[in-house]
C-alpha cells in the first residue's frame, strides 16, 4: 500500500505562486513527511490555504508504525475556513497551533491535532504540516520520557523548517523497530522498550540510559557522529556482535534541551547540537530465515532437475522396449505411456528452470501440444495444432500437472480416433480464465464420436484416465460433445484452488 498521497492539483497550486527558494522548502517539508507520520505514529497532511477561505489537504502520509486513522485518504479534500479556523489561522497567520478535538475530515474519537507553519525565510507562512494523533497514541507518548517528547517536539520543528536532510536514506519505521534519543553531549538518554531488547540481545542487559556512545561497542558512536558532522540522515547496515542492525541516525539542530552547552569544534559544527534520534532494528531472524528459504528453494530446484532426468531416461527405456516389441499393439501402448511420461516431464522441466510453485498453464499446455504433436504426427499427415486464449492462468504445481496429463489425453484420443484414416485435421485448444475457474477445450474436426459411442464402456483407458483426474484430482467436470457438422468437442471445467506459496 503506497503510504503517501498526494493531490497533484491543489500541490501545483501550492506551488504555483511561490519563489523557487519557497517551492524548495515545500519539497523538502514534502520528502520528510513520511518519516515524520512514522517517528510521530501519526496521520500528517500537507496543508495550503484554498481559494475559497477554505484549507486544503495536497498532502497525506500514513504512519507505517502504527494503523492510519483512515481507511481512504482525505489528500484532496478542503474543509471551509469557517469550520477550520484554528488551522486557517495557522496556514495564514503561521502560527502553531494544538487541541484534542472530537474529529478530523471524518468521525474520530479524541483525536490530537497539531499544527505547524511552514515559514520562508522572510517568517512568512506558505502551508502548514497538520498531525492527526489517535487517543491511544496520545496516552502513550504522554507517558513517554520528557527528554523523548521534547526531542519528538524537536524533530517535528525541523521536519516543518525543511531541515532534515537525506530522508530518502532512512527506510520505513515500523511498529516493532526500536527508537533511541542520544542527546548533545552524546549520551543515551532514551529509549524504547524494542530498542531495549535489540541492545539486551547484544549483550548489554543493564540499563543504558546515561551511559556515553563511546562505552558502547556496538558502532552507535560512528553513526551518530557522521549525522552530526554531515547534517543529514545516516543509514547502517552491519553484523554488531553475531547479529544484524539496521540503523537510521537523525541529527537534531538547536538550542540542547539541557542546559550544559557543550559546542564542537568550527571545523565539525553544523548548527548548535541538540541530539539525534536512532531508529534500530535487529534483522536477524529475518534474514536468516530467508536464507534458508532460499536454500531450500535451490535444493527444490534441483530435486525436480533430477526428476526430469530421471523421467527422461525413463522415456528412453520405453522408447527402446517399443522398438523392439513385435506386437503393434504393445508399441502403441509404450507410446502412449511415454506421452503421459512426457507430460509430466514438462511440469518439472518448467520447475527446474526456476519457476514458482505457481505455474503459468498456458505455457505448459503450448510445450505439451508441440511435443504430442512432434511425437505422434508423422510427415504424411497434415493434423494442425492451435492453441488460443492460453495465456494468464496461473495454477497450484498439483492442479497444473493434473490438467498436463487431461490435455495429454486429449489431444492423443483425438489423434488416434478423430483423425483415424485421415491425412489431415485440426485440433483446437481453448484456455480460459474464468476467475475462479478454469475453462479447458479440446476441439477436433474430425470423424467425430461412433453411434454406438458410451462413456461408461470402459474401453476408452485414455478418457478414463481424463474422467478420472478431472473428478478425483480436478474437482471439475468433464464431457465429450459431438459437433454439429463434424468432430468433437471436448470440455473440462475445473475450480482454480489456491494459487499463492505452495501448493494445495
Amino acid at each position: 500500500m503506497d503510504r503517501l498521497h498526494v493531490n497533484e492539483t491543489f500541490w501545483a497550486q501550492g506551488l504555483g505562486i511561490l519563489t523557487s527558494e519557497d517551492r524548495s522548502l515545500l519539497e523538502s517539508v514534502l520528502s520528510a513527511l513520511p518519516l515524520a507520520a512514522d517517528i510521530s505514529r501519526s496521520d500528517v497532511f500537507l496543508v495550503f490555504p484554498g481559494e475559497a477561505f477554505e484549507v486544503c489537504a495536497a498532502v497525506h502520509a500514513q504512519p507505517h508504525s502504527m494503523t492510519s486513522l483512515y481507511t481512504e485518504s482525505p489528500a484532496g479534500e478542503c474543509r471551509p475556513s469557517s469550520e477550520r479556523r484554528w488551522m486557517w489561522t495557522a496556514v495564514t497567520r503561521g502560527l502553531r497551533r494544538q487541541r484534542i478535538v472530537p474529529e478530523v475530515f471524518e468521525e474520530r474519537p479524541e483525536v490530537g491535532q497539531q499544527v505547524w507553519p511552514v515559514l520562508n525565510a522572510h517568517k512568512q507562512p506558505i502551508g502548514a504540516m497538520a498531525i492527526y494523533t489517535n487517543a491511544i497514541e496520545r496516552e502513550r507518548h504522554r507517558r513517554r520520557d520528557g527528554s523523548f517528547q521534547r526531542s519528538l517536539t524537536r524533530f517535528l520543528h525541523m521536519v516543518a523548517a525543511g531541515e532534515i536532510r537525506s530522508v530518502e536514506k532512512v527506510p520505513p519505521f515500523r511498529e516493532q523497530d526500536g527508537i533511541i534519543f542520544i542527546d548533545h553531549l552524546g549520551r543515551y538518554h532514551y529509549l524504547s522498550g524494542q530498542a531495549n531488547n535489540v541492545y539486551r540481545r547484544l549483550g548489554y542487559v543493564d540499563d543504558l540510559r546515561g551511559r556515553s556512545l563511546t562505552e558502547v561497542a556496538a558502532g552507535d558512536l560512528r553513526i551518530v557522529q557522521q549525522a552530526w558532522d554531515e547534517g543529514v540522515c545516516v543509514f547502517s547496515e552491519e553484523r554488531v556482535r553475531e547479529r544484524i542492525l539496521l540503523r537510521s541516525a537523525i541529527p537534531l539542530f538547536g538550542q540542547p534541551d539541557l542546559n550544559l552547552l557543550q559546542r564542537l569544534s568550527p571545523s565539525q559544527r553544523v548548527g548548535e547540537r541538540y541530539g539525534a534520534l536512532l531508529l534500530v532494528k535487529d534483522v536477524t531472524e529475518t534474514r536468516r530465515k530467508a536464507q534458508e528459504l532460499k536454500v531450500k528453494a535451490v535444493m527444490l530446484k534441483e530435486v525436480h532437475h533430477r526428476v526430469k532426468n530421471n523421467l527422461q531416461m525413463l522415456v528412453s527405456i520405453m522408447r527402446m522396449q517399443a522398438r523392439r516389441a513385435h506386437a503393434e499393439e504393445a508399441r502403441q501402448l509404450l507410446y502412449e505411456s511415454i506421452n503421459r511420461v512426457l507430460s509430466m516431464s514438462v511440469i518439472h522441466e518448467s520447475l527446474s528452470e526456476g519457476e514458482d510453485q505457481v505455474l503459468n498453464l498456458g505455457d505448459v499446455v503450448k510445450r505439451i501440444v508441440a511435443q504430442v504433436h512432434a511425437g505422434t504426427v508423422g510427415s504424411s499427415r497434415d493434423i494442425r495444432f492451435i492453441v488460443a486464449e492460453a495465456d494468464g492462468v496461473m495454477l497450484p504445481t498439483n492442479k497444473a500437472t493434473a490438467c498436463a496429463l487431461v490435455v495429454n489425453e486429449l489431444l492423443l484420443n483425438a489423434v488416434e480416433h478423430g483423425f483415424e484414416g485421415q491425412a489431415q485435421g485440426k485440433v483446437l485448444v481453448y484456455l480460459r480464465d474464468q476467475m475462479e475457474g478454469v475453462y479447458l477445450e479440446v476441439a477436433d474436426n474430425g470423424q467425430g464420436l461412433p453411434d454406438d459411442f458410451s462413456m461408461d464402456s470402459g474401453t476408452h483407458l485414455g478418457l478414463d484416465i481424463v474422467r478420472t483426474l478431472v473428478q478425483d484430482d480436478l474437482k471439475g467436470t468433464f464431457e465429450l460433445i459431438p459437433q454439429a457438422k463434424s468432430g468433437t468437442r471436448a470440455v473440462v471445467n475445473f475450480p482454480k484452488g489456491a494459487v499463492g506459496g505452495a501448493p494445495t
